[in-house]
């Protein structure tokens, strides 16, 4: 006969394997970031061949995400002009505009902003991105090493960024 012990212990056994992904370490799959080849606010193509031997940031957001905006700020901060690519997850046709989007966000930060405003949804399906603002650390052979969802303190991604560097 089982006894409510080993009915326990077969009942955590099961729902310790359902979680396993959930409690596993630190240590992220690595994966290769998604072929894409898109076009800025300023019509200028991007492809991820154009960023093949360098590292850099893919931002994942949208232009109403008001939250979103320190994410933004602490990377312009940290990671150099030419890494951070700026990718609108929101496929709905009034917030397509990524002019106007980049403008308000200059406006609202009070600074330029060098970086190129994407219109990416599928991207952003491809990559599975539920929450904003998302990151993804790109290293130089194309392969995600770190990905951050929410708003993040800049000490985090300057550690994020330095370890790609």
């Amino acid at each position: 006969m089982i006894n409510k012990y080993q009915t326990l212990f077969a009942i955590l056994v099961l729902i310790s394997g359902s979680l396993s992904g959930c409690l596993s370490s630190d240590e992220e799959e690595l994966e290769e970031f998604p072929s894409f080849n898109l076009v800025d606010e300023q019509g200028n193509e991007h492809k991820n061949s154009m960023y093949g031997g360098e590292p850099f940031v893919a931002y994942v957001s949208a232009s109403w995400c008001n939250h979103c905006k320190p994410a933004l700020e602490a990377l312009d901060d940290t990671v150099p002009e030419g890494h951070v690519l700026i990718f609108n997850k929101d496929g709905r046709e009034r917030y397509s505009d990524m002019n106007e989007w980049k403008d308000r966000m200059e406006s609202e930060l009070e600074r330029n902003l060098s970086h190129p405003f994407i219109h990416a949804p599928e991207l952003s399906e491809t990559l599975n991105v539920t929450g904003i603002p998302a990151m993804f650390f790109v290293n130089s052979d194309g392969i995600i090493e770190h990905t951050m969802s929410g708003v993040k303190n800049q000490s985090t991604i300057e550690t994020y960024w330095n370890d790609l560097s």
